[in-house]
């Protein structure tokens, strides 16, 4: 029996403890062991741990909980043992336990055999006995700790988030996610308690099954068949089998269904924003984070893909990789030294071995600089702005709850347990909901899973202190952000549903002129015109200047066009019913708006036009979403919508192009070098004039539709 400790030489021994591993660079991970020529391995390293390694070390964990270590390469399970993999809670003796492998996720589990002590600091150590499959063994021993809280988990996990969407049409090609509330214990995720089915016929699919515990999230990639069949639909599950590392399993399964498109996904990730930014000046205990322009493989991101070293030197730091799901962002947060170094100078890259869900992986490895500041950032984090308002009423039942925040924040602290919505009368029965968080505009969303009840009050929380919301310095909000509202009885507008027609850039029925150069990211397709009606692209063999895929219903246009009529008639029959559900009255009364939009501030809701639109030369109309990351804009005119030179439509608030939707009866017109955000769907023809830039998509339809021309135009369809 080890002798007792007392609590001061307890906390000389954890300081001189923690000393060391600075000086081993072994609290956050190891440096590399580098070499020259080839063949040469690199150690392993953790990577990631539950609870999470920092510093100060994190408090308030359930005394019945796993602790986790997630590594870099594939482990010898031999190796990862009670001897190499131990815990010792100060004030008591050592915990006994026992030691699992999950080799899907790299991931080392110690189990205690009994609850931990409340209100202890406990250190987890894992020594350099733990060897990866090739006996190579750590660098340095990996030493982290935590304090325990006075009562176990007695919380059952939740599905938050599923990749594809119920209901939702995703490429053939894709993985399937599940996105969970907390940490779950990998040994649960399998193939087994994970599955995928087809919805007619209940066939199994047969695939691999890997947890991510840096992203709480689960990936199922089909492997036979591989790709899945198109135009399929299929039924996800994630059984009560799953637990959290408390060993509370799911209440219920998760059951949803999606369906197949008919082409594959073939676009590469990017990323789309970085904080720092390049050749920022940024705090000395920031953290950095990498959003990308989709969803990503959560076993992608690692110490590996996202790195960080001195501009001077190439000296590597140590730290822990994380990804949020519900942000689309990597954090990658420095351990050895931390804080960083102040007036220093820093290249983070983030690497093409990163992949999105369909397994395409980076074009090309995101690399930037930034520079540290002498001071750290100390202030803490705000919510400026709140959506509904507070006392608000009448609010519509299928509301995308929101808060603003101050600065930029850590999206890992941003979850359901942190973000929740209640009714006023019950705050402990929380709705459940998506949470999600806008890097950009720097807005937390509750997107609850059902409507709201009608009539109804509800309370909205984002948690401050130290288990609430934090910024990218680890700063917590001071207190609690509180607010309530009261529900009327209707909906909000509904996104227009635009089914197969959503991947296209252009999709047109009589012709398509293009005038070079242009860039167009996104499928282009004409029917049922021939392939002759498509015209004007600068090189017609390759079609350099379409990213995406351009079809056709025969070969006699460019040599790039793939030829699939059925393709295209799909699609052009989802565009007319895309036109007819924006100009459904069951949408409800429009708010009536006048020709020239220059100069106005339009909120989320339904308007129209009973003649022309217009936006006048170097006009600017603005799309306010007020904070509503999901907001939706409809703008309908019974005859024509023109844009002249250099105007431009501002997204503001949260506000995204894939909301915003334009009908017109008869042509939309864009101006020379105009701005314009949202898909339009026209009766007619679509002119892109010299210079114009679309973020969203040029659509048209019916039996008067026509030509869609494209001068030198720029056309992104939007990300979601």
């Amino acid at each position: 029996m080890r002798p007792y400790l007392s609590r001061a030489s307890v906390l000389a021994w954890f300081l001189a403890l923690a000393a060391a591993c600075i000086l081993a660079a072994c609290g956050g991970g190891q440096a590399p062991i580098l070499g020259t020529g080839s063949g040469v391995s690199l150690p392993p390293a953790v990577s990631a741990t539950v609870p999470v390694a920092q510093n100060p070390p994190v408090t308030g964990v359930a005394i019945n909980t796993r602790i986790t270590a997630t590594f870099t390469k594939a482990m010898n399970p031999a190796t990862l043992s009670t001897s190499t993999f131990t815990l010792a809670c100060p004030g008591g003796s050592a915990v006994n336990g026992s030691v699992s492998y999950d080799a899907s996720g790299q991931v080392a589990t110690f189990l205690p055999s009994a609850n931990l002590p409340v209100s202890t600091l406990c250190v987890a150590t894992i020594t350099t006995g733990a060897q990866d499959t090739g006996g190579i063994p750590l660098q340095a021993a990996f030493v982290w700790s935590f304090t325990t809280s006075s009562a176990p988990d007695t919380t059952a996990p939740t599905v938050t988030s599923v990749n594809p969407a119920q209901d939702a049409v995703a490429a053939s090609n894709t993985a399937v996610t599940a996105s969970f509330s907390e940490d779950i214990a990998p040994s649960t995720i399998s193939a087994s308690s994970f599955t995928l089915k087809t919805t007619v016929g209940d066939t199994p699919v047969v695939g691999t099954v890997a947890y991510s515990p840096e992203a709480r999230t689960a990936t199922f990639t089909p492997t036979s068949p591989s790709p899945l069949p198109t135009n399929t639909s299929f039924t996800a599950t994630v059984t009560t089998t799953v637990t959290d590392l408390a060993g509370n399993a799911l209440a219920t399964n998760k059951v949803w269904t999606f369906s197949t498109s008919v082409a594959p996904d073939t676009t590469a990730p990017t990323v789309s924003t970085v904080v720092p930014a390049q050749s920022a000046v940024a705090a000395n205990n920031t953290l950095v984070t990498a959003t990308f322009s989709e969803d990503i493989a959560p076993s992608t991101i690692s110490t590996s893909s996202f790195t960080l070293k001195t501009t001077v030197g190439d000296s590597p730091i140590t730290g822990t990789v994380a990804y949020s799901v519900g942000a689309r962002t990597a954090t990658f947060t420095p351990t050895s030294p931390a804080p960083l170094p102040a007036n220093s100078s820093f290249t983070a890259t983030v690497s093409t071995a990163i992949t999105d869900l369909a397994g395409n992986a980076m074009v090309a490895n995101k690399v930037w600089t930034f520079t540290t500041a002498a001071l750290a950032d100390t202030t803490p984090p705000t919510v400026v702005l709140v959506n509904p308002i507070d006392t608000g009423t009448a609010v519509c039942i299928n509301k995308t709850v929101s808060a603003t925040f101050s600065e930029a924040m850590d999206p890992l602290t941003l979850t359901t347990a942190t973000v929740k919505l209640a009714p006023s009368s019950n705050l402990n029965a929380t709705v459940a909901a998506v949470v999600s968080y806008d890097t950009i505009n720097k807005i937390a969303s509750i997107d609850p899973s059902a409507n709201l009840a009608p009539s109804t009050a509800y309370t909205a929380t984002v948690l401050g202190g130290a288990s609430g919301a934090k910024d990218l310095a680890a700063n917590a909000m001071v207190a609690d952000k509180v607010w309530q509202f009261t529900t009327g009885t209707s909906e909000c507008q509904l996104p227009v549903p635009l089914g197969s027609s959503s991947n296209f850039a252009i999709l047109a029925s009589a012709a398509i002129t293009n005038i070079p150069t242009s860039t167009i990211t996104g499928d282009v397709g004409l029917t049922p015109d021939t392939g002759a009606g498509i015209t004007g692209f600068s090189s017609p063999g390759s079609c350099p200047e379409i990213v995406g895929r351009l079809y056709a219903v025969n070969a006699s246009g460019p040599a790039c066009a793939l030829i699939d009529a059925a393709l295209l008639s799909n699609a052009k029959t989802d565009a007319l019913a895309a036109f007819a559900n924006a100009n459904n009255a069951v949408r409800g009364t429009p708010t009536p708006i006048s020709t020239n939009l220059a100069g106005l501030t339009l909120y989320p809701g339904l308007y129209a036009s009973g003649t022309t639109i217009d936006l006048s030369a170097g006009g600017s109309l603005t799309l306010d979403a007020q904070g509503d990351a999901n907001a939706v804009f409809v703008i309908r005119s019974a005859t024509a919508i023109t844009t002249l030179s250099t105007s431009q439509v501002v997204l503001s608030g949260g506000a995204k192009a894939s909301n915003v939707f334009w009908t017109a009866g008869s042509a939309i017109t864009l101006g020379a070098n105009s701005i314009m955000k949202g898909t339009l769907v026209a009766g007619t023809t679509i002119t892109l004039q010299t210079g114009a830039n679309l973020e969203g998509r040029a659509l048209n339809q019916g039996a008067a539709a026509a030509a869609i021309s494209c001068d030198s135009c720029t056309i992104t369809v939007p990300t979601p």
